[in-house]
């Protein structure tokens, strides 16, 4: 009798969380014997209900008889199938069942095991249960596997999986989607879609937004639900991990312009595989570093603590990663996350941008946000566009980039804005281009600017680098070369944030300098305009906005750098040179941007078409109408002129105002013919309300003399020839009657027969 009862006692041993060694060594022995170990959480459901209804003695005496039965119950259910490894107390009514199965037991069993195992406590329980006016007590039951790769940590996790199983109850919906959510963990069976995030000005795909999905078919299918029950199931931080490295798996088609944005919750900043060395080694692979990744800051979960939120930021930061506060002004703290962790880029909640071409508040706070983000130096991204009337709107208050269904769907390929979405977006362009106001700003090449800073092969170490700045105090840059060719840049500032780190030396001081190096830097030619360059530099993201620029020669040779302080000054100073010399009337550039601008072309080698143009009759107009009319009449001429270019010219053109009524232009020869015949048919027009106001004839009304010149290369050696040759063939063309167009070949010709008779 005593031998038999200590069998069933080893059997089914009850022991505290001091013995969990000896259950980690039989869970070890059973999975190497390739048995499948199972936990089968219970308890009593509203056992503190039955203490506070009947006293502390019946609730006692309830929990005594669950134990009393637990084994029993254990033995009649489980070692149908498998073998009963122990029962442990977890917590007051909570309990663990180990038991082994043979490696044929799948989940459905493990269900039909849990709800027989279910009716059969809650019977006995009940009958041996006497006090009266009362309901039938429920037993809740849950399971999870133990795979034996971690036994410890699994023996805690497994238990926490199953209670949050079992409070669903086991024959539930709910309790079978959770069941099936943990296969997608335990398998990692999430895939990840791509939206792409668009620069507005141009189309041009800035990165793309890293989407989850569950299994097709699944309930977990849409992000929505697969992070509502990480939440119910408390398993975030690891569907978070899961989705991060399904996103990094696509860095290879990444280009080192482009960015790839990841979500990344407050409560699962921590992430090792983030910090460590195996996503390095991917940067390295595919020649990218951490500045081509951006995290997004989610806003669906307040940020507690600040200190130690934006200390592990920081960690980030100095791995030259960027940072994003996503859905701002969705709710919670989207200001004071803002001001705490000083983002790159601040995406805003598509319930700010819906309807916002009808809606004049949302304008003026979009206003106030797109403000603000220049003077802090960061981006906008406007998320959930979904009309082109939201898209223009936003065009128009400044907002830089944006993202949403009108621009391109989320795909699970990287594609880029949609063929609707870039149509529209030229027009824009050709829209704001037609009234531009400024588009005849001289501007000289690179070449006059440029500076030189020391250059190393991409090959050479980290160290090495490190060494040249600090023996030069005064240099902020090197450029990194590849057989003379500008293939990165180092700034010092970037150098030490990344040396700074906790690990930096350790990591990168050895390597070569092309793994810390900005792989993306602005390189331009030394011909590139100067206004130009200027733009790009400055719409550069935060990060980089004060690298220098590379300029390069004609064979993409490195030649040397330029600073943005000496880009800014120098477009300083040209502004207020046309400030000055520029004629107050017209806006248009003077004679001494007129000579400057001739005396660059002349040494182009491009045939261009140089146009004199001088209205007829513009002194009697002047003196029988006034001074104001007369005003009006000149500024209207530059105006058509500019229109000309705008639609007909060929993105180069020079318009100059020689003084008076006399204007120049230059535009290729090529494309000339049809700016000519613009100007030919649309001046008769240009003044007709003038005409009618003063109630003129036909015989009273104003046309205009245009003189050709073809600059063909080497032909003119100075400003003074053309000139002279322009002035010549004006005033034959204002021999002829009306608006006339006369070029100097014609001339030429006429001169060449006069001569021969």
């Amino acid at each position: 009798m005593w031998s038999m009862l200590m069998r069933k006692f080893r059997r089914f041993p009850v022991f505290s969380l001091d013995k969990r060694q000896w259950m980690k060594n039989v869970i070890h022995q059973e999975v190497g014997k390739g048995k499948r170990v199972i936990m089968f959480y219970v308890d009593i459901v509203k056992l503190t209900e039955v203490e506070n209804r009947y006293g502390d003695v019946i609730a006692k005496r309830v929990l005594h008889i669950f134990e009393r039965i637990l084994p029993h119950v254990s033995r009649q259910v489980f070692e149908i199938r498998g073998n009963i490894l122990a029962i442990q107390k977890l917590w007051g009514d909570d309990f663990a069942i180990y038991v082994s199965f043979g490696g044929d037991v799948n989940e459905e069993d493990c269900r039909m095991l849990s709800i027989h195992f279910q009716e059969q406590a809650e019977k006995q329980l009940n009958r041996q249960v006497s006090f009266v006016n009362r309901e039938e007590l429920r037993v809740h039951i849950g399971y999870a596997a133990i795979s034996g790769q971690d036994i410890v940590k699994e023996m805690y996790t497994s238990v926490k999986r199953a209670a949050h199983m079992a409070k669903y109850g086991i024959t539930s919906e709910t309790y079978t989607h959770v069941t099936q959510f943990h296969q997608v963990l335990a398998e990692e069976n999430v895939t990840m879609n791509f939206m792409p995030i668009v620069h507005l000005p141009d189309g041009e795909t800035l990165g793309w937004e890293a989407l989850a999905r569950g299994p097709e078919g699944s309930p977990f299918a849409t992000p929505s639900m697969l992070f509502r029950y990480a939440e119910e199931t408390d398993t975030v931080f690891r569907l978070e991990h899961i989705c991060r490295k399904r996103a990094l798996e696509q860095l290879r088609y990444v280009k080192p312009q482009q960015k790839l944005f990841i979500n990344l919750d407050p409560r699962a900043i921590d992430d090792p595989f983030l910090l460590r060395g195996e996503v390095f080694a991917r940067f390295e692979q595919y020649g990218l570093n951490p500045y081509n990744i951006v995290f997004e800051i989610t806003e669906r979960h307040a940020i507690s603590n600040y200190a130690v939120f934006r200390k592990i930021i920081e960690e980030y930061r100095k791995k030259g990663y960027l940072i994003a506060v996503d859905d701002a002004g969705a709710g919670y703290s989207s200001l004071e996350s803002i001001t705490e962790i000083y983002p790159d880029f601040i995406k805003l909640d598509m319930s700010l941008i819906r309807n916002v071409d009808v809606d004049p508040i949302k304008q003026a706070l979009l206003e106030t946000i797109v403000q603000f983000a220049e003077k802090v130096g960061c981006k906008i991204i406007a998320e959930g566009i979904e009309t082109g009337r939201e898209l223009e709107t936003l065009i128009e208050v400044g907002v830089t980039y944006g993202q949403g269904y009108f621009l391109g769907k989320p795909d699970k390929g990287m594609g880029h804005a949609s063929g609707q979405a870039m149509n529209f977006l030229r027009t824009m362009q050709e829209k704001k281009a037609s009234v531009r106001e400024e588009p005849f700003l001289f501007t000289p090449a690179m070449s006059e600017i440029l500076a030189k800073t020391i250059t190393v092969e991409k090959h050479v170490k980290v160290r090495r680098v490190h060494e040249i700045f600090e023996q030069n105090q005064r240099i902020e840059s090197v450029v990194v070369l590849e057989e003379g060719r500008p293939v990165g840049l180092v700034m010092r500032f970037a150098l030490y944030q990344v040396l700074g780190g906790q690990y930096g030396i350790a990591l990168y001081y050895e390597r070569p300098v092309s793994q810390i190096m900005n792989a993306n830097p602005l390189i331009v030619t030394k011909d590139d305009k100067l206004d130009e360059v200027a733009r790009r530099a400055m719409t550069r993201d935060a990060y980089h906005l004060y690298d220098v620029v590379i300029i390069t020669g004609v064979e993409g040779e490195y030649i040397g750098i330029v600073t943005v302080q000496s880009l800014l000054d120098k477009m300083a100073s040209i502004k207020l040179e046309m400030a000055s010399s520029a004629n107050p009337l017209t806006g248009l550039p003077g004679n001494v941007q007129i000579e400057r601008e001739l005396n660059k072309r002349i040494k182009q080698q491009v045939s261009q078409m140089v146009i004199y143009c001088d209205l007829d009759r513009f002194k009697w107009f002047n003196d029988r109408y006034g001074f104001e009319t007369g005003d009006q009449i000149i500024v209207r001429t530059a105006n058509l002129l500019k229109e000309a270019v705008m639609r007909c010219g060929s993105g180069d053109d020079f318009i100059g105002h020689i003084g008076g009524d006399d204007f120049i232009l230059i535009t290729k020869a090529a494309g000339a013919d049809e700016l000519i015949s613009f100007l030919l048919e649309a001046f008769p027009l240009f003044f007709a309300d003038i005409y009618e106001k003063r109630g003129l004839g036909e015989g009273a009304i104003l046309s205009m003399s245009m003189a050709g010149v073809c600059m063909i290369p080497g032909l003119y050696e100075n400003v003074e020839a053309i000139a002279e040759r322009a002035a010549y063939v004006k005033k034959r063309a204002k021999e002829l009657p009306g608006t006339v167009f006369l070029d100097e070949r014609d001339c030429a010709a006429d001169e060449t027969h006069q001569t021969q008779v």
